[in-house]
């Protein structure tokens, strides 16, 4: 049994970035204590390799692969689906209704309640393959495809709810790594584990929701032009399948509500983010601000002045090269100041094996822009060498939460031009009159809008000035409100809270 288990969907310890960094720090900021890593992914990839090596307090990791078949290792017979009522299910995912959920997980998955485990014997347990396979599963599928008189196909329809309920049963029959404190760091399936694991152990849930689950996945669904592909065969959704998108969304809502209602403490990144999931049913009594922090000894003035000691102007980009950081429009801003400025240098700074098909299409646009010899890809690097010598750091993001590397520039002493996504504005603008009054250490501009970005890297370069004030308010707002000493105190006493309560609880 370890102390805290993290719950990842999809990040640590396989994808580098803000999340899977911010949890990784976590565990080491707290050596006393020991961690269990749950990592949910899609299917099992045996080639696939950490990116993070796991601290040595991590002493259990269990991997959920969600689309495939979860091995029946507890021995409890099967019942038969009709036997369950999947079709109250299916109703109650639709409507948000959780107020049964606690009963249809001990119908779902009746181990692990101990003295409150209902009568396994009677009724058995149902998982994935059921869904899959049964012929009462396929009547109910069925029915409920003639009731909702959709205008596309069968096929369509069998396929979406296949994709969208066996994740869910998957997840309800995984095994439970033992903790003290259940802590995702996101809802959806992260949080049904993290709510499942809480109904059986009685253990307490902190969750951290760094994005909004529920309006990254609506993004993603209206953007989508196929939900899957089974078989080496894509199946196409298009425009006229909105009442199938609009089930996905469903599903996704009600993982978010459901983790809100079990949630003992709920923490958000900032204020935005903090009304959005109010909006979405959280308990805004409940929700504490925790921002991100970092150690600012790490990057403490960096940058010494503009230009360096080579007169060069110097533009960097630091992410993964990937479609959500949107790069094309920093490459297409990057030729506009080119054309504008002489003597400047670029550097796109992060790993580009993540998606190589779009790694090769940036590189061809580079090529295409004759922008070879201006513009450097650095790979995966230490962020802080780069740090000393870039005059500004631009973020193109069309979505971000509050991205570590503007911290870090900020500290180092460089001014920085990001999208107007995430906490990007109140990190550079302020939040509260307080930190308003510090003043601008950046410019905010619209996403995939290479001009503006262009124009406000533009306007820095330009004028030494509003580049040197810049720069002296960004480590004045990093050092008051972003740093990591505060953001480990916060969570300290949420865990040593929760452990204390926990073993009163047990000695009573």
């Amino acid at each position: 049994m370890v102390d805290i288990c993290l719950i990842c969907e999809g990040t640590y310890p396989y994808i580098t970035g803000g999340v899977s960094a911010w949890t990784h720090n976590l565990i080491k900021d707290f050596p006393n204590f020991t961690f269990g890593v749950v990592h949910i992914s899609s299917k099992i990839d045996h080639f696939r390799q950490f990116k993070y090596a796991l601290p040595p307090n991590v002493i259990e990791y269990i991997e959920i692969p969600i689309h495939e078949p979860i091995i029946d290792s507890d021995g409890l017979p099967e019942m038969k689906a009709d036997a369950f009522d999947f079709y109250s299910f299916h109703q109650e995912l639709k409507k948000g209704d959780h107020t049964r959920f606690d009963q249809i997980l001990k119908r779902v998955s009746p181990s692990g309640f101990g003295g409150d485990e209902i009568n396994s014997g009677a009724h058995g347990k149902i998982t994935g393959e059921k869904i899959l396979y049964s012929r009462e599963s396929f009547d109910i599928i069925t029915n409920l495809y003639r009731q909702c008189g959709l205008n596309t196909s069968f096929i369509d329809y069998y396929w979406t709810f296949r994709t969208t309920h066996l994740p869910l049963l998957q997840i309800l029959n995984a095994p439970i790594l033992k903790a003290s404190i259940y802590h995702p760091v996101s809802t959806g399936y992260a949080g049904l584990y993290a709510v499942t694991a809480k109904l059986k152990t009685g253990s307490p849930l902190i969750l951290t929701e760094h994005g909004i689950y529920t309006v990254e996945r609506k993004i993603e669904v209206a953007e989508a032009s196929w939900m899957l592909d089974e078989g080496g065969g894509s199946l196409k959704l298009q425009a006229q399948l909105g009442k199938i998108k609009d089930f996905w969304i469903k599903i996704f809502d009600f993982l978010s509500r459901l983790t809100y209602k079990y949630a003992d403490e709920l923490i958000s990144l900032y204020s935005e983010n903090k009304k959005m999931q109010v909006a979405l049913g959280a308990d805004e009594k409940r929700i504490l601000l925790i921002p991100n922090g970092i150690d600012i000894e790490k990057f403490e003035n960096l940058k010494g002045r503009m230009g360096g000691e080579d007169a060069t102007l110097k533009v960097g980009f630091v992410g993964r090269v990937v479609p959500v950081k949107d790069v094309e429009t920093f490459v297409k801003a990057a030729k506009l100041i080119n054309d504008s400025i002489d003597n400047v240098e670029f550097f796109i700074i992060g790993p580009d094996d993540e998606d190589a098909e779009y790694a090769r299409e940036i590189r061809n646009l580079v090529s295409a822009l004759d922008m070879a010899t201006a513009i450097k890809f650095t790979g995966l690097a230490n962020t802080s060498d780069y740090y000393k010598v870039i005059d500004v750091l631009v973020l193109t993001s069309i979505t971000e939460v509050q991205p570590l590397v503007i911290l870090e520039a900020l500290i180092a002493g460089v001014p920085v031009v990001a999208t107007n996504v995430g906490a990007c504005r109140e990190m550079l603008y302020g939040d509260s009159p307080e930190d308003k009054a510090i003043g601008q250490c950046g410019i905010i501009t619209a996403i995939k809008a290479p001009e503006e970005t262009a124009a406000a890297v533009v306007k820095i370069l330009k004028n030494p000035v509003l580049w040197r004030e810049m720069a002296i308010t960004g480590q004045k707002r990093v050092r008051r409100y972003y740093q990591k000493k505060h953001l480990c105190a916060q969570y300290r006493r949420l865990y040593y809270g929760m452990l204390a309560a926990k073993i009163k609880t047990i000695k009573n």
